[in-house]
């Protein structure tokens, strides 16, 4: 009997993943320390793998269902770093929660070598199961979070994998290879079918419009590093199934179909992103809105893979839009870990106390008194010593107001979200400047402006590719990111010069400042971040 090879090198990154998320579920008080040593472990393993020669497994033939490249690697590696990175600003939580970020992070790890469909979906859905529970905090608003992100996500997975049993049927084989060569003489509306409804629902993971509905309120609603998580690792997922299915399976066989789909993902993307965050005035909303345009940025060159003049360069078009959401998502992870520094912080022990509360518990001491305050009753030391009197009750509950609408109480406005306004980053600068720093080169670079040439960088790629193809897509991109000026620099001048009286103080130095050299390596040496992501067959 045969017994098929496996390359365990290139499974190496995914084994250590793995590893790290068993760590986190049984080691106790170290479940954080053993899931970011492990993750950070298979961040190194990957690019280490990547550095080599090229390596594939699990065969079928000439047909691999895992490839590790550079590519492939570079995105495993990102994948890793970024959950490093929430869970560097996640705090103290529980065992499970770090049990289900490793998770999810091995299922990106694995979606980044994916090469063919049951991997690809299979891989995709680990990495978005655990965020169904992560995203979800104690209240109405951390439920219908969660709900929602729910809802949306089981009918994006339906129709994705109804997508793929089309295009299984029209060619008889799930490896995207297989598929390239097997379209070509299928029946054009079964292909076209399932190509469309495959896209779609990958669309949904990226938040491209018209399947971007839950994104603003989600990002809103969950916990800020797990909002952290869904702008950066999530979207870079949804990125990557897009590109390998658009690049290695659908560019020869379905060509016209694809590039119609994709073109109208990215077109409405560009246009719905922009409008919805000219109109925002809550910081995370305006961001998760502005995520949703550059998801059509990201998108624009796989449209031009199945013209005739794309499809000549096919593997420069797919590079560029990789290149793109690598630098993207660098740039979302900057601005929200930022954010999350100097927002108040919701923990699970904090979580735990008010839950306990809620369903008649007694909780911690520390957490009643906290809910006490938020409900504007008095705390249980007062209680034990007679209570206040009349005017110190008065004057604590004026104080205490005054507290929340300053930003320094514990407990985030319900109605901005644990975000908060743009207005309440108003003299940020003076206050927390590494974090309003790393703020505004993120938010300058999703801009596209220099001196954060990340963003610049990113366009210019993209643009590069749509100039010689399709004039008519690059004009729109351009005329979008103009548009994106008007919201982005209002929030830069914001942080940078308002004369609000902000008192946040920033927390995480070490993994802001982490992120912040990351993020002007990338803007000093971009051409790092071009050969890891240079696509090819």
């Amino acid at each position: 009997m045969r017994v098929q090879a496996i390359d365990h090198v290139a499974l190496l990154p995914l084994y250590l993943a793995a590893g790290a998320a068993v760590l986190a579920l049984f080691a106790g008080r170290a479940s954080k320390g053993c899931m970011m040593i492990g993750l950070a472990a298979a961040a190194v393993a990957a690019l280490w793998a990547g550095g080599g020669e090229d390596r594939s497994t699990f065969a079928v033939g000439a047909w691999h269902s895992f490839v590790a490249d550079d590519a492939a690697m570079g995105a495993a590696a990102l994948f890793a770093g970024l959950s490093v990175l929430v869970a560097a600003v996640s705090g103290r939580q529980s065992g499970e929660y770090w049990f289900l970020l490793a998770v999810s992070a091995a299922g990106g790890i694995t979606l980044a070598g994916a090469r063919d469909l049951i991997t690809l979906i299979v891989a995709l859905e680990t990495l978005t199961v655990p965020l169904y529970v992560l995203v979800t905090k104690p209240g109405r608003d951390g439920a219908e979070a969660g709900v929602t992100f729910l809802i949306a996500s089981i009918a994006s997975s339906a129709t994705a994998l109804m997508g793929a049993a089309f295009l299984y049927a029209a060619a008889g084989t799930v490896h995207l290879e297989g598929l390239a060569a097997g379209l070509a003489e299928a029946d054009p509306a079964l292909v076209a079918a399932g190509a469309a409804l495959l896209l779609g629902g990958l669309a949904f993971k990226l938040a491209a419009a018209p399947l971007h509905a839950w994104a603003p309120l989600v990002l809103e609603r969950a916990p800020l590093p797990i909002a952290t998580y869904l702008a950066s690792a999530s979207k870079l997922g949804g990125a990557i199934a897009i590109i390998w299915v658009v690049f290695f399976g659908l560019e020869a066989g379905a060509g016209s179909a694809t590039g119609i789909v994709v073109a109208a993902l990215s077109v409405a993307s560009i246009a719905i992103g922009n409008l919805g965050a000219l109109v925002q005035r809550r910081t995370v909303p305006l961001l998760a809105w502005s995520g949703i345009a550059h998801a059509g940025y990201a998108l624009a060159p796989l449209a031009v893979v199945t013209t005739a003049a794309g499809r000549e360069d096919a593997a420069a078009a797919a590079s560029a839009a990789l290149a793109y959401a690598v630098f993207f998502v660098l740039l979302e992870a900057g601005a929200f870990a930022s954010l999350t520094a100097v927002r108040p912080a919701w923990t699970s022990d904090r979580a735990a106390g008010v839950e306990a509360l809620a369903v008649g518990g007694h909780g911690t001491e520390e957490s009643r008194d906290e809910l006490a305050i938020g409900e504007r009753r008095t705390p249980l030391e007062a209680l034990k010593t007679g209570g206040p009197s009349l005017g110190e009750a008065r004057e604590s509950s004026i104080n205490g107001v005054s507290d929340l609408k300053a930003g320094a109480g514990n407990v985030p406005d319900q109605e901005s979200g644990e975000g908060g306004t743009i207005a309440e980053l108003s003299g940020l600068w003076r206050s927390a400047p590494l974090p309003a720093s790393l703020f505004l080169f993120s938010v300058i670079g999703l801009a596209g402006l220099p001196p954060a040439l990340a963003g610049t960088f990113a366009k210019v790629a993209i643009l590069e590719v749509l100039a010689s193809s399709a004039l008519w897509l690059a004009v729109i991109v351009a005329a979008g990111a103009v548009l994106g000026l008007a919201y982005y620099l209002p929030l830069a001048r914001t942080v940078l010069l308002g004369r609000g009286p902000s008192t946040a103080k920033g927390r995480f130095a070490i993994a802001l400042a982490a992120v912040g050299l990351a993020l002007l390596a990338v803007t000093l040496a971009p051409q790092v971040v071009l050969d890891f992501t240079a696509v090819s067959r």
